[in-house]
């Protein structure tokens, strides 16, 4: 079975044509305007476990970060709004190859910001997602 970082890259440039395959974990090469970019980076935890009274079950909440980096405010707006919309048809479904089935999944207001030191915009989009193993 995919894990859940491995999945959620996959729906990412499959479903995102014009970040041309750059979806990264953590950190991105350097990039600079027009030079790199598009791009996606992304993060999230090992999760955490449901507890019942019988113990710790298979069902467990994963939080995660996706940013979204474009050289143009236009691209970066446009961009975000079909990463947010490919997150929410996540709710329901299997992601990726053979990844988890997403039973819920949560986010927070995209908060987006300039980054002056390399010229690009940045959006942070916040997420919860729920799933069994």
């Amino acid at each position: 079975m995919q894990d859940f970082e491995a999945a959620l890259r996959q729906e990412i440039v499959s479903a995102i044509p014009e970040l041309g395959g750059r979806v990264y974990p953590l950190f991105a090469p350097e990039a600079v305007k027009k030079n790199g970019v598009p791009y996606v980076i992304y993060g999230s935890s090992e999760g955490l476990r449901d507890k019942s009274l019988d113990g710790y079950m298979r069902s467990k909440e994963v939080r995660g970060e996706l940013n979204v980096i474009a050289d143009r405010y236009a691209d970066m707006k446009a961009i975000t709004k079909q990463v947010v919309t490919l997150l929410l048809s996540f709710e329901g479904r299997q992601i990726g190859a053979d990844g988890p089935f997403i039973e819920a999944v949560e986010y927070q207001m995209p908060v987006e910001m300039y980054e002056s030191q390399p010229d690009l915009h940045r959006c942070v989009i916040e997420f919860q997602v729920y799933f069994g193993e």
